[in-house]
């Protein structure tokens, strides 16, 4: 698909897919929660921070599998983490930083802290060196520990404050019929997996067609792309005053983003995080320097004595368009 004529057509329409899809995966979601009484921890920062995500997901197994494009794999997860925590920064300017930020659960702190481990680990393998470990790799199999530990760290926080306050999450959860949810998430999921692989395609060609290199297309246009169904997840749940789900969404696909790395590696002959290059460097340390600066200003709530760092939140819509010329220019090279 090396014909622009053609890439960029496919492009825009695979994305408007994948976004509607991916909406309608959080949606869907979100009625197979309320259904089933599943708690609301889970609604944020599994089942829609997954459903939401499902679009990094295909996208990044199609750049690995069918185009054989590593670069672009990774540049689209550490795109897409840098796009969630700009598009979080700029729901909590329109809404309120302290709206947003202030009175986090400890759930939350965790799964904050979980997903910053897990893309600071990324980070230190790509630096040392990965080496393969049967259909897997050393850093992809600690990610993949990582992930999981991290998500059930995140869930007894939750129990351990629901008992303490002396509730039940699932009490007065509507419950009923979920046959149509679940075929709403059925039908939405078969969408991305059709679409995705083309997105991934159209872009590897638009790439080849403009020199722009693959790591800065997955970084700025696929990132954002797959990252559309968060934001639009994120700006809905904060307009309806549900500020922890709304952390709960971009932080989880933060985390769950980094979990693509060694489902996607599974395709390649090589451990995925061996392919890292210095513009990758770049968006792991954007998104883990983004993903701190969410966290200072949900401790800043807490602690008056650092108060001062609530506003470090109107930094990051200023550091990410910084970040994305430093990719670029990192590409060309």
């Amino acid at each position: 698909m090396d014909s622009l004529s053609v890439a960029i057509p496919v492009f825009v329409l695979t994305g408007i897919i994948v976004v509607i899809s991916g909406v309608g995966l959080a949606k869907y979601g979100d009625g197979i929660a309320e259904k089933t009484g599943w708690g609301a921890l889970w609604v944020g920062t599994i089942l829609v921070s997954v459903a939401t995500s499902l679009p990094e997901l295909i996208t990044n197994i199609s750049a690995v599998v069918i185009e054989d494009s590593p670069d672009l794999a990774l540049a689209t997860v550490y795109g897409s983490n840098m796009m969630n925590i700009f598009a979080i920064s700029i729901v909590a300017i329109v809404f309120g930083v302290g709206n947003l930020f202030g009175g986090q659960r400890r759930d939350t702190q965790v799964l904050v802290l979980v997903a910053l481990g897990i893309t600071t680990i990324a980070l230190a393998v790509g630096a040392i060196g990965d080496y393969g470990l049967g259909y897997t790799s050393m850093g992809g199999l600690v990610i993949v520990l990582a992930y999981l530990g991290g998500m059930k760290l995140v869930y007894s926080a939750g129990k351990s404050e629901t008992v303490i306050a002396g509730g039940d999450e699932s009490a007065g959860v509507a419950r009923g019929s979920a046959t149509s949810a679940w075929i709403g998430f059925g039908a939405a999921s078969l969408a991305v997996i059709v679409s995705a692989p083309l997105l991934a395609a159209s872009a590897t060609g638009i790439a080849d067609a403009t020199s722009l290199g693959e790591s800065f297309v997955g970084v700025l246009a696929v990132s954002i792309v797959t990252s559309l169904p968060e934001a639009a997840v994120t700006f809905t749940a904060a307009r309806r005053k549900s500020y922890g789900l709304a952390l709960g969404n971009i932080y989880g696909s933060c985390a769950f983003n980094l979990f693509v790395i060694p489902i996607a590696g599974l395709g390649s002959k090589d451990p995925l995080l061996s392919f890292m290059e210095p513009e990758h460097f770049v968006a792991v340390g954007s998104a883990i320097l983004f993903m701190g600066i969410g966290y200072a200003v949900i401790r800043a709530y807490q602690k008056q004595s650092i108060a001062w760092l609530r506003r470090s939140i109107y930094t990051v819509p200023v550091l990410y368009p910084a970040a994305l010329a430093v990719v670029f220019v990192l590409s060309q090279d």
